[in-house]
């Protein structure tokens, strides 16, 4: 008997088939938080609106806050606003309303307004900003103001804000237009900022003043230097500082204006160039593009720097988190990339990009060509050139024409950690916990959007080095921004712009900065799963632990309580159900997550849905939203279940803990079963 052949692939569905999984492989999934905050603990979270001691609301007749600049020193806060800087204490901590100790008005002079109007400025703009605030020394804040587009500097002691010493010019070191993005530090004494430093803000700069050496400052109207630059954030590491902007990509000019994402380093012992060649100008400046991109095929980038942290240690590697978004006229979208400064300082040691001439593409410069010794390299004494003024003309003018480096940094893992796309609101703002949980060995990234909304991601960064799979999980979203004490009426969408997101290990809390308030909100908000051990445990929170009196708990580092937590994602199966207990619908509208999958596939599928075949049969492997091996598949009647161990800890003396085991498993990682 001839066995009947098998009829061949429908082209519709071949084509089905193929798109979905090419689109599969581009993004990865996107699920949903395992918990949305309830908007009525909005309410209960403290907020800063311009209150002073003893005052319930900001005088009668007191303009709104125009908050520009906040600073956190140990646990008090400082808060650059339009004319005024405040001085928060953070402890004892409030639960509604938080109130400035001390404040400083430091308004512009009249002449300076007049002036400011005489050149077609609007009066609100004429006012003097707070655009730097830092910490200059263990007792002394230096600030800097826009006043009325002519900058100011001054010194402020941190305890009583009078100030110390007199003004200086703030040109180079703070913007003239309040709406410009400029960053600061101080590094050995020395002042470190990327502004721009005239009235038309045509000439970006990096700029490094007071301090024992002398003044320098990038190349004036050089775009292979800056194009449009917009700065974001600065770091130091070692012996360079780093700055992390993005400008327009002068490397593909045969195309549009294209943004590009970089990193830029200088040595803190530069002392310029000789008088020949860069005098008074950096010797060390070089940049590199950063790579975030979905690795396949064909990379989807993420081009536009949008935030970045400070330096932290994870797994013993000095790395940055940074968030990018993709440009406006793009697939709306977000992620989070981690870079290592090794690697960055390793491409920095690599190959030089240069172009010929206007006409041509950027080449790699052979190594031959590259002039020793090498040239962005920090001169010291006891190297062949005891100081940067002493390099030879032939590696000064390399480094004026050379500035970019050939290859791009690349992302630890080679890919995003987290991706968000098709979102109502962007990505802008990052801060992340390295010591999260009881004993501090948890890593939690908080996500700001545009418009105050936070996504916290549980973040295990051994869990892969060659994609995003299994790497976070979105434990929960929640709102920061709040509209009864922080807007107006006709204030829209710029009154509720979150400025910074700032953690507060301390207190336990997140620092949310929009121009009209600051609030302080948990970290977390373990009190909801409150008697419900399923829900509590489930959160997979490292915040949060179950303890014996039935009650969902916060766990700060170093807690002696008596606690149950699984933060792996173990089946909760076992632990019952929590029936009349509320929680909050992942069905309603949460700033619109919907991943580009499900707009591909519903696309595609609706192209060609009339030509697949009725009776076609796939075998379906749902995700299971409780399962620790992260899936169960049903096979006819079998179903793949989950055995896990999961511990409870009790403290038996200090400095020692026991565990009791749950389930059926004794040790090591969970495992699966087959069951019926």
């Amino acid at each position: 008997m001839q066995t009947p052949r098998a009829s061949p692939p429908r082209p519709a569905l071949l084509l089905l088939l193929l798109l979905l999984g090419g689109a599969h492989g581009l993004f990865p999934e996107e699920p949903p938080p395992l918990s949305v905050a309830p908007r009525d603990y909005l309410n209960h979270y403290p907020v800063f609106v311009g209150s002073g001691p003893g005052r319930l609301t900001p005088a009668e007749g007191a303009d709104d806050l125009n908050i520009q600049r906040v600073l956190r020193v140990n646990r008090t806060l400082f808060i650059g606003d339009r004319d005024n800087l405040y001085r928060v204490e953070l402890e004892p901590p409030t639960s509604t309303e938080l109130r400035y100790q001390r404040k400083l008005t430091w308004r512009s002079n009249p002449s300076d307004i007049n002036v400011c109007r005489m050149k077609g400025k609007q009066e609100g703009e004429c006012r003097n900003f707070v655009k730097v605030l830092l910490l200059r020394d263990e007792s002394t804040l230096f600030v800097c103001g826009s006043n009325a587009f002519n900058p100011v500097c001054a010194n402020y002691s941190i305890d009583t804000l009078q100030p110390v010493g007199d003004n200086i010019s703030g040109m180079a070191r703070c913007p003239y237009d309040p709406k410009h993005a400029n960053v600061a530090l101080f590094s050995d004494g020395m002042l470190f900022t990327a502004t721009v430093t005239d009235f038309l803000a045509i000439d970006a700069v990096i700029y490094r003043s007071l301090g024992d050496r002398p003044t320098l400052r990038t190349v004036k109207h050089d775009s292979k230097w800056f194009k449009e630059p917009y700065f974001v954030h600065a770091v130091e590491w070692g012996s360079h500082v780093y700055f992390f902007f993005r400008e327009i990509a002068m490397e593909f000019n045969y195309l549009e204006k294209v943004v590009v994402s970089r990193v830029a380093r200088v040595c803190k012992n530069d002392v310029g160039g000789s008088p020949r060649v860069l005098e008074k100008q950096w010797t060390s400046f070089l940049k590199a593009r950063l790579n975030c991109s979905v690795p396949g095929d064909s990379h989807f980038y993420f081009n536009v720097l949008q935030a970045v942290t400070g330096v932290v240690s994870l797994g013993g590697r000095p790395v940055v988190l940074a968030v990018f978004s993709t440009p406006s006229n793009s697939i709306p979208g977000s992620a989070v990339c981690a870079f290592d400064l090794t690697q960055v300082a390793a491409v920095f040691e690599g190959r030089f990009r240069e172009q010929k001439s206007p006409e041509s593409i950027w080449t790699p410069v052979p190594e031959d060509q590259v002039p020793r010794p090498r040239p962005g390299c920090c001169a010291a004494p006891g190297m062949q050139y005891n100081a940067s003024s002493a390099l030879p003309d032939d590696i000064l003018n390399f480094v004026k024409t050379h500035p970019l480096m050939d290859e791009a940094v690349p992302s630890l893992g080679h890919a995003p950690w987290i991706v968000r796309t098709l979102m109502r609101h962007q990505l802008t703002r990052v801060a992340v916990d390295v010591g999260a949980g009881p004993w501090g060995n948890q890593t939690v990234v908080f996500l700001g959007s545009e418009a105050g909304t936070v996504l916290k991601f549980l973040v295990r960064p051994n869990a892969s080095t060659s994609g995003t799979s299994g790497l976070s999980v979105f434990l929960e979203e929640f709102e920061t921004y709040r509209p009864d004490r922080c807007g107006r009426p006709g204030g829209g969408e710029t009154g509720q712009r979150l400025l910074s997101l700032e953690l507060d290990a301390a207190s336990g809390g997140l620092l949310a900065a929009f121009p009209r308030c600051v609030v302080r909100v948990p970290v977390a908000r373990c009190q909801q799963y409150s008697g419900c051990m399923k829900n509590c445990i489930g959160s997979q929170d490292p915040y949060c632990g179950w303890a014996p009196d039935g009650s969902c708990i916060f766990l700060s580092p170093g807690t002696r309580a008596a606690f149950e937590q699984d933060v792996s994602g173990a089946s909760t199966s076992g632990l019952g159900d929590c029936t009349g207990l509320l929680r909050a619908s992942l069905s309603e509208d949460r700033a619109g997550l919907v991943s580009v999958n499900l707009l591909v596939t519903s696309s595609v599928a609706a192209f060609v849905v009339g030509a697949v075949v009725s009776g076609f049969s796939v075998g379906v492997c749902v995700r299971a939203s409780e399962g620790c091996c992260g899936r169960v598949c049903q096979v006819g009647h079998a179903c793949r279940v989950c055995v896990h161990e999961r511990r409870s800890w009790w403290p038996q003396r200090p400095g020692r803990w026991l565990s009791r085991r749950w389930g059926f498993q004794k040790a090591g990682p969970p495992r699966c079963r087959l069951g019926v």
